[in-house]
C-alpha cells in the first residue's frame, strides 16, 4: 500500500501503475483482477453477476483494481490537474501502454456510488481517446472529490459497481479489432446492434411483459391487433421492452388488456445506429400487407421520438396513432446527447444502475452493454455524433427538422424534477465547495437525462396542454429510470387511454 502526501509527487503502486494526487492525502494500492475472480477479494471488488456478465458479453478485460482512501488537505490548493470532462480537481493515473490494438479505460466510482468513465488524456490533459502518452505508459485525470453522504449507512450499501463508500477505479482493457472495420461510429453501432439486439414488433402481455423470451409478432397476430384499437409501448435509449417497463404494476396492465380486448404489444428498436425515423421504416417492413393499425402508444425517452414517427411525423405514418402518452420523453431532446457530452451521458445513466435499489438484473446487463458500446466507440473514434443518440441533440439538425412537422395524435406528457440528494449529490457538482450547479442543465429543472419543460413544452407541434401533464416536484425524488415504479405514474397512464 502507497502513502500519498498531498504533494505533486508522482507515486509508484507497483504493477507498472504511478499515481499523482495534489491537494489529497492518503493511501492508495493496487490489486490484481484474473479471470475467474480467484483474487477478487469482496472487500475489493464487490460487483455483482450483471455486472460481469456485461463486460464478459462485450469483450471488456479486467486489469487491475486501485482502492484509495484519500482525504484533501486542509486548506489545500486545488492542484494542477484537473479532470477533461467534468472540469473538477483531479488525481493523475498513468499505466502501461498495451499497444495499438487494445484501449484502457478507467472506471472510476466514488464514496456515493457515482460512476464515471475516464479515457486517456493528452499532454495537454484533453480528452484524447485514441493518443497514447509519453513512452510507454497511458495517462488518465480522475475526478477526485466527491461529496459526503448524508445517510447514515452509507457504508454499508453496494452498488453494481462494488461497495458504495470508497473510492475504487477499475482498469479495463477493450480490444479494438472489432471496429476498425466499419470505420464510423453509426456503422460500428450498427453492426453491434444487428448482432446483439433484435428490432421487432413482440406481444406485451400481464403474463410476458417483464420476459425476453416472447416471439416476434406472426402475420396472425398483426391481424388480430387491427381487428380493433390496440396499445403500444415503446422503450428509451440503451434498454428494450422487456427491461424498460419492467416495474409496471401487473394489475393495471391486465386492466388495460381488458381494455383494448388482449391488442397489445410493443416495438423493441436499435437506439443506437439509426435514428427515429429509420426506426418507424423497419417497423413499417415487419406491417404485413392489408394490415391497418389503430393506435394508443406509451413511451419513455427516446421512445418519444420512435412513436412520434410511427404516427407520420416527418414522414409517413406507420400507424394511425390516436394518443401518445410521453413519459419523460425526449420531445426537444437532451443537451446530453450532443457529442462533446458523450462522457457525462454514460457516467450518468452507468450511475443510475449502480444507484438502483435492487435493480433487476436484466435492465442492469441490458443498460450496461449498450453503455459499454458506446465506450468502445469512444475508445476508437473519441467524441462523435452516434446517429440514435444524435437524433436526441436539443440543438441537432434532426430535432429542428423533426419537430418542426406536424403531429397528427393526441399528446400526453409525464416528467419530472429531481434534485440530487445523498449518493446522486455528487453527480451535480461543479466544485469541491460543494456549489449544486449541473455542468449540462446549468439552472433548467431536469431528471437527470431529460429536461423536465422539454417533455411537454415548445413553440412547436410538440406542446401539450397543461390539462394533459402531470409533473412530479423535487421532493418526489423521481428520476429518468424510475417512472414506472411510480404507482401514479402507472395510474394516470390508464387514466388517459382509458378516459
Amino acid at each position: 500500500m502507497a502513502t500519498l502526501d498531498g504533494s505533486s509527487r508522482q507515486v509508484n503502486l507497483g504493477r507498472g501503475i504511478a499515481m499523482r494526487t495534489p491537494g489529497l492525502r492518503g493511501r492508495a494500492e493496487a490489486h490484481d483482477v484474473t479471470a475467474g475472480g480467484d483474487t477478487r477479494a469482496p472487500e475489493v471488488d464487490g460487483s455483482g453477476a450483471a455486472f460481469d456478465a456485461a463486460f464478459t458479453q462485450e469483450g471488456f478485460l479486467r486489469l487491475r483494481v486501485i482502492t484509495l482512501d484519500v482525504a484533501p488537505l486542509p486548506q489545500a490548493p486545488s492542484g494542477d490537474l484537473r479532470a477533461p470532462v467534468s472540469d473538477v480537481p483531479g488525481m493523475e493515473v498513468t499505466v502501461p501502454d498495451l499497444g495499438d490494438d487494445v484501449a484502457q479505460v478507467l472506471l472510476a466510482v466514488d464514496e456515493n456510488g457515482v460512476v464515471s468513465w475516464n479515457f486517456p488524456v493528452d499532454s495537454g490533459d484533453a480528452l484524447a481517446p485514441t493518443t497514447r502518452g509519453s513512452g510507454d505508459v497511458v495517462r488518465f485525470i480522475v475526478p477526485a472529490f466527491a461529496t459526503p453522504d448524508d445517510s447514515p449507512d452509507a457504508a454499508a450499501t453496494r452498488g453494481v459497481f462494488g461497495l458504495i463508500g470508497r473510492k475504487v477505479l477499475e482498469l479495463v482493457a477493450l480490444p479494438l479489432a472489432e471496429l476498425v472495420v466499419p470505420p464510423l461510429a453509426g456503422a460500428a453501432a450498427r453492426l453491434w446492434e444487428s448482432k446483439s439486439r433484435i428490432a421487432r414488433a413482440r406481444s406485451f402481455t400481464p403474463a410476458n411483459y417483464t420476459s425476453a423470451d416472447v416471439p416476434s409478432l406472426a402475420d396472425a397476430d398483426w391481424r388480430r391487433l387491427a381487428s380493433g384499437p390496440s396499445l403500444w409501448f415503446v422503450h428509451g435509449t440503451f434498454v428494450n421492452t422487456h427491461t424498460a417497463f419492467q416495474a409496471f404494476p401487473p394489475d393495471l396492465l391486465a386492466a388495460l388488456s381488458d381494455h383494448y380486448g388482449g391488442r397489445v404489444a410493443a416495438i423493441d428498436h436499435h437506439t443506437l445506429g439509426v435514428d427515429p425515423i429509420g426506426n418507424a421504416d423497419l417497423v413499417r417492413e415487419l406491417v404485413p400487407d392489408g394490415v391497418q393499425i389503430q393506435a394508443d402508444i406509451v413511451c419513455h425517452s427516446r421512445g418519444g421520438l420512435v412513436s412520434r414517427a410511427l404516427a407520420g411525423q416527418g414522414g409517413d405514418p406507420v400507424f394511425d396513432v390516436r394518443k401518445i402518452v410521453h413519459v419523460a420523453s425526449a420531445n426537444h431532446g437532451t443537451a446530453l446527447a450532443t457529442p462533446s457530452n458523450l462522457v457525462p451521458f454514460i457516467d450518468r445513466v452507468t450511475t443510475m444502475v449502480n444507484l438502483m435499489p435492487d435493480g433487476a438484473a436484466a435492465v442492469v446487463e441490458a443498460t450496461l452493454t449498450s453503455v459499454l458500446v458506446v465506450v468502445k466507440i469512444i475508445a476508437k473514434y473519441g467524441l462523435t455524433g452516434i446517429p440514435g443518440l444524435a437524433a436526441m441533440d436539443s440543438d441537432g439538425d434532426f430535432l429542428s427538422g423533426f419537430n418542426a412537422t406536424e403531429l397528427p395524435a393526441d399528446q400526453f406528457a409525464i416528467a419530472a424534477d429531481f434534485t440530487p440528494s445523498g449518493g446522486w449529490r455528487a453527480m451535480a457538482l461543479k466544485n469541491v465547495q460543494n456549489v449544486v450547479v449541473d455542468r449540462v442543465f446549468g439552472s433548467a429543472a431536469n431528471d437527470l437525462v431529460v429536461p423536465t419543460a422539454g417533455v411537454y413544452e415548445g413553440d412547436d407541434a410538440m406542446r401539450v396542454r397543461d390539462d394533459r401533464r402531470l409533473v412530479l416536484p423535487k421532493a418526489r425524488g423521481v428520476y429518468h429510470g424510475s417512472f414506472f415504479g411510480q404507482r401514479d405514474v402507472a395510474t394516470q397512464v390508464a387514466s388517459w387511454l382509458t378516459g
